[in-house]
């Protein structure tokens, strides 16, 4: 995972071109993961029996807000090179391709799919325990183009889905705003 500060400084050395062949044609923008609130063994679970705890809707809408006005404190998530048409597991397990360490989302919750020829990402919850979110409102009922700018929510984590070209001309314009150009 990398920071906004640290990608601004890779922003500002490399053309879009560059910059999105080492990002990816997306990326998912998410707050510093924190320590979660949830303790799963309440219920006298043994420790290592891994329950999906419920989201509360309250932390998946401040999540979403948090996004649009902490930039400077985010960090991109890494995900594998995308090319052609591929796809991403989101899920609590391992071998996810988008792993999220967090109670509230399931084992295997959602399926990013992107297609290079047009040029566009889908998502399908797979069934999970609090569902897929788009935008802290629509819970995704069937697979979903998304579009530049919306947030994911995964129980209560959130990901700003943004174009890698969006995302280079947001540091770098801001860069040049910080620096009185």
């Amino acid at each position: 995972m990398l920071s906004v500060k640290e990608l601004r400084t890779l922003a500002s050395r490399l053309s879009v071109k560059d910059f999105r062949r080492e990002m990816g044609p997306f990326v998912l923008v998410q707050r510093p993961p924190g320590k979660s609130t949830f303790d799963t063994n309440k219920m006298g679970l043994p420790q290592n029996v891994q329950q999906t705890a419920m989201a509360r809707p309250e932390a998946v809408t401040a999540g979403a807000l948090g996004l649009l006005f902490q930039f400077d404190d985010l960090m991109v998530a890494t995900v594998p090179p995308l090319h052609g048409v591929d796809q991403l597991t989101v899920g609590r397990q391992p071998d996810s391709d988008l792993m999220l360490e967090d109670p509230s989302v399931s084992k295997t919750h959602a399926l990013l799919r992107w297609d290079g020829v047009s040029n566009r990402c889908t998502i399908q919850d797979l069934g999970s325990t609090n569902g897929t979110f788009l935008n802290a409102s629509i819970r995704l009922r069937r697979e979903t183009t998304l579009k530049n700018g919306d947030i994911l929510s995964f129980g209560e984590v959130q990901y700003w889905f943004l174009l890698t070209d969006t995302l280079h001309e947001k540091l770098v314009s801001q860069g040049r705003r910080d620096h009185g150009v």
